[in-house]
């Protein structure tokens, strides 16, 4: 049974007539909140900016930092026509566009500019990303606000454009809206891989109710949203396009994965085609969990099961995939037992990545254990979670109000 809903953070407990989700008058103070929690963030990423030598000991390392110059954003070349670039055309847009403005900024540093006006962008992104779930649901969207793990990974990379785009097509999906919910899930695949896998739960869903009209605007808008962004770019620089998706496919077992801790222990498994597989098997089981369970499931469940799976079954998991997950995670609902531990364990990963990359992370003998089970713990919460959200699909209280997102 799903645990009691989260208490609210800021302005008491909602009385019996308020609005659950929306502008209530402590959305100011929950947007002041998300400013603070952004300032302090910044802060702590400025002695890295400085001085990058001690990135992983101060905790403050950043891919906007780290790639500056390996991927020719110091020297202004663009993505895809000059530099190979791993990220999605609206990523390097938004890359492409914030090193084009450090240039007319008067700084000491290039860099500096760069990195401060990135961190700009995605505070805008992330003010949104609040006013989003303020719609959705208050109280989640105050502990989103202040979450120590958007104090901990929210400038590890330039993720926070699609979170944004992906909650902003939960949103439009719960008003019913399915073509925009497709345009925002287009544009977030735009920006990174992930918010397409919400097509498959939202399409068992439009499949259960018979809903063709809907599924024909999910589909439309997403490969509607999808072309006008990337075909352009494509037939402008079709080698550096595809270069984006070589690179990811090409991964073997890395940082953060299963397939990484088996292989410090010495198996050697061929963890790409194994990753597929199960996120094949995982995809086709939350559709058929949408299309089977009693009741029908909300989408917003459906849709942490599916990025959850991805996180559980990939062959790398990035310290900043937290922020993918955090916003869907309050979604469902989850109790403070849930968010505890979810948090908990988010956080020792964070600090083992750090500290492991900085060599200081290792047992007596030598040995990764350490890491590795820093690792899975946060698999095992990840998975038990995800097994909860299944268990609430499948066994709803009879008592709880069942939306319909």
């Amino acid at each position: 049974m799903r645990g009691p809903g989260l208490t609210a953070v800021l302005g008491g407990p909602l009385g019996r007539h308020a609005e659950p989700a929306g502008w209530t008058p402590r959305a100011g103070w929950v947007l002041a909140l998300a400013t603070l929690t952004w300032a302090v963030l910044v802060a702590r990423h400025t002695p890295c900016v400085e001085d990058g030598s001690a990135q992983y000991r101060a905790l403050c390392y950043s891919d906007i930092a780290a790639l500056w110059g390996p991927r020719g954003i110091d020297r202004g070349l663009l993505p895809y026509l000059q530099t190979d670039l791993e990220y999605p055309v609206l990523t390097g847009g938004l890359i492409a566009a914030t090193r084009a403005l450090a240039g007319w900024l008067p700084s000491t540093g290039l860099a500096t500019n760069f990195f401060g006006l990135t961190a700009l962008a995605l505070f805008a992104c992330f003010l949104g990303l609040v006013a989003v779930h303020l719609r959705l649901d208050a109280r989640g969207a105050a502990l989103l606000a202040g979450s120590p793990l958007v104090l901990a990974a929210g400038l590890i990379n330039w993720d926070l454009l699609a979170v944004l785009l992906t909650s902003a097509a939960l949103l439009a999906w719960t008003r019913n809206r399915p073509g925009l919910a497709g345009v925002l899930i287009g544009l977030g695949l735009s920006a990174k891989f992930y918010p397409a896998l919400l097509l498959v739960p939202l399409a068992a869903l439009c499949l259960r109710d018979r809903s063709w009209p809907a599924l024909a605007r999910l589909a439309a808008g997403a490969a509607g949203a999808f072309l006008a962004v990337n075909l352009p770019v494509y037939l402008l620089a079709p080698d550096g396009w595809w270069h984006q998706w070589t690179f990811h496919a090409g991964r073997g077992a890395d940082l953060g994965s299963l397939w990484y801790v088996l292989q410090l222990a010495g198996w050697t498994l061929p963890a790409a085609t194994l990753s597929r597989t199960l996120l094949l098997l995982g995809l086709a089981g939350v559709a058929a969990l949408a299309l089977a369970a009693p009741r029908r499931p909300r989408a917003t469940d459906l849709a942490f099961l599916v990025v959850a799976l991805f996180c559980l079954v990939n062959v790398v998991y990035s310290p900043q995939y937290v922020v993918w997950l955090l916003p869907l995670l309050l979604l469902t609902r989850p109790g403070w037992l849930r968010l505890a531990a979810f948090t908990g364990a988010e956080l020792l990963y964070w600090w083992a990545v750090w500290a492991y990359l900085d060599g200081q992370l290792y047992s007596g003998d030598g040995s990764a254990r350490p890491y590795a089970a820093a690792v899975l713990l946060r698999l095992g919460v990840q998975a038990w979670l995800a097994a909860s959200v299944v268990v609430d699909a499948l066994r709803p209280a009879p008592a709880t109000p069942q939306v319909r997102p």
